[in-house]
């Protein structure tokens, strides 16, 4: 049921998952369209569930095409780019590092593709591209401007291990909370970024209290929190 009243029209790439639904799912996504609300595609590719990687590329094109606001993890944005982890970990440097400092702990995780290297799934329709990876880093990519939000490693559940998922839904459901409220976003990169480190503190929160408690942490909660990460000048 589309509402004539809806700001933004979220789905992921699981419902593509069932050819029975794609007539449902576009007509929806056209008469949002016609009442004014923006597409925001979270692609959430669960890959396990395709018979191919050349299928899910292929349903998944339509889909992009009609989208506003695309949500990417790093690993989702590599398997729409083909660019396998270890190739590019080999030929590219690190970046976000002073010069002749070496890192060699999971350096990929904040390599940041530019906007060339995006090019190939960019269409001119996208007004945010956004590449999560818990709740370390945002990368957003916008036709006027790119960059990236800073926030904090994600918490761990082993020594080695940690769990994103807890934490992306948060950081997904906080973005769409500030683009329906704050529509500068779009086109203010200090403004995208605000809200962003908004975004990456109710994820903080989210991984944190997982088990204790129920849903999305409140907006009061994680506003607090945002204030308490970064330095009132980030606010």
């Amino acid at each position: 049921m589309v509402t004539t009243q809806a700001r933004m029209f979220h789905f992921n790439s699981e419902v593509l998952l069932n050819p029975s639904m794609h007539d449902t799912l576009f007509r929806a996504i056209e008469l949002s369209k016609k009442f004014g609300s923006k597409i925001f595609f979270d692609l959430n590719l669960p890959l396990p569930l395709w018979t191919s990687r050349d299928e899910t590329k292929e349903v998944i094109n339509r889909a992009w095409k009609e989208a506003d606001i695309i949500e990417v993890s790093r690993d989702e944005l590599e398997f729409l780019l083909d660019h396998e982890y270890y190739e590019y970990k080999r030929n590219t440097p690190p970046q976000y590092y002073l010069e002749g400092f070496h890192f060699t702990r999971n350096w990929p995780q904040y390599y940041n593709y530019s906007p060339e290297e995006i090019a190939p799934i960019w269409h001119d329709g996208i007004k945010i591209l956004l590449v999560t990876y818990g709740t370390l880093r945002i990368h957003y990519y916008t036709p006027k401007f790119h960059g990236c939000v800073v926030g904090t490693e994600d918490a761990l559940i082993t020594p080695y291990t940690t769990d994103r998922t807890g934490s992306g839904d948060a950081v997904v459901a906080a973005a769409i909370r500030k683009l329906t409220t704050c529509p500068e976003m779009y086109e203010d990169q200090d403004t995208l970024e605000r809200q962003l480190r908004f975004a990456v503190a109710a994820g903080i929160i989210s991984q944190w209290t997982i088990g204790a408690v129920r849903g999305f942490p409140t907006e009061s909660a994680t506003q607090n929190l945002k204030e308490q990460v970064y330095v009132p000048s980030m606010w």
